[in-house]
């Protein structure tokens, strides 16, 4: 009998264990590691961290597109963006850094949440980037907010529903 016991509860783990194993989804891969989620996250720190000595010396030229902010783009943003002539236009690149080095401040990304969309059409998400902004020793934060969308080879195509928190008219006070 007590052998009984044992061969019934042995099976009904091994049943457990079959169940648990078939109804596991292997090709699950955690936002944490998707690759979009990582261009996301790099983008938004690229564009509210800084601005470094590299764009500095860009954004000093005389030219308002001078070659070596045109070598800080390709190199920066190029890997990112779909097309880094249309988001140059559409303010989604520089903005910022432009802003906080025309009136003294520095900017860090204090911290970044990113948020796939159940859509399977599209690879849309949300963003939510809490945005250090410093200036003469004073540090306040801005939460910065909106959507992207990736492409297929992987870029950022589109930005929308942005919502900076009052960030650009701070930046924007001498």
């Amino acid at each position: 009998m007590r052998n009984g016991t044992i061969v019934q509860m042995l099976s009904v783990l091994a049943f457990v264990l079959m169940f648990v194993t078939g109804c596991s989804d292997k090709d699950y891969e955690p936002y944490e590691t998707d690759a979009n989620m990582t261009t996301i996250q790099t983008y938004l720190e690229k564009e509210f961290k800084g601005p470094g000595s590299e764009l500095i010396g860009a954004f000093e030229k005389e030219d308002p597109y001078p070659p070596e902010l045109q070598a800080y783009v390709e190199k920066n943003y190029t890997p990112l963006v779909a097309n880094t002539e249309q988001f140059l236009n559409k303010n989604h690149i520089l903005l910022y850094l432009r802003f906080a080095h025309e009136n003294g401040y520095k900017l860090n990304t204090k911290s970044i949440h990113i948020e796939r969309i159940d859509d399977n059409q599209v690879n849309a998400f949300n963003y939510e980037a809490e945005v250090n902004y410093s200036k003469n020793g004073k540090t306040n934060t801005a939460t910065v907010t909106g959507r992207m969308n990736i492409n297929d080879n992987g870029k950022i195509s589109i930005i929308r529903n942005i919502d900076d928190g009052g960030l650009l008219e701070k930046l924007n006070q001498k």
